[in-house]
C-alpha cells in the first residue's frame, strides 16, 4: 500500500490524479509519471521515482511517503526545485522531513 501525504504537490501536467493513484494502488503501469518521495537516505532530501518501478509489489511496499507527482522527469525536477524553495522560504532550513510532518 502506497503512503500518500494528504497535501502532496501535483505538477501542471498531471490530470486526474485520483485515477493515477488508483492505477498505482492496483499495481497497473502508469508510464511517464514520476513520484517524489521523502528520502530514506540521510544524505538526500527527496527522491524521484518512475511510477513504473512500483508495479513490483515489493517496491511498492518499500516506497517512502509520496509528497509529489509529476508528468515526466523534467516536470519532476521542476517540482522538486519548487518544493525545496518553498520549504526554505517558509522555514529558513532544509529539514524536509520535519516540514512534511508539520504540514
Amino acid at each position: 500500500m502506497l503512503k500518500w501525504h494528504k497535501k502532496y504537490y501535483k505538477g501542471n501536467g498531471i490530470q486526474h490524479a485520483s485515477r493515477i493513484r488508483l492505477k498505482l494502488a492496483l499495481g497497473k503501469p502508469v508510464p511517464g509519471v514520476y513520484l517524489i518521495t521523502l528520502s530514506d537516505n540521510p544524505h538526500n532530501l527527496l527522491e524521484i521515482l518512475p511510477a513504473m518501478t512500483l508495479i513490483q509489489e515489493t517496491a511498492a511496499r518499500m516506497c517512502p511517503e509520496i509528497v509529489g507527482i509529476a508528468s515526466g522527469k523534467d516536470e519532476a525536477l521542476e517540482l522538486v526545485t519548487l518544493m525545496i524553495q518553498t520549504i526554505y522560504e517558509e522555514t529558513g532550513d532544509f529539514k524536509v522531513k520535519e516540514y512534511w510532518k508539520n504540514r
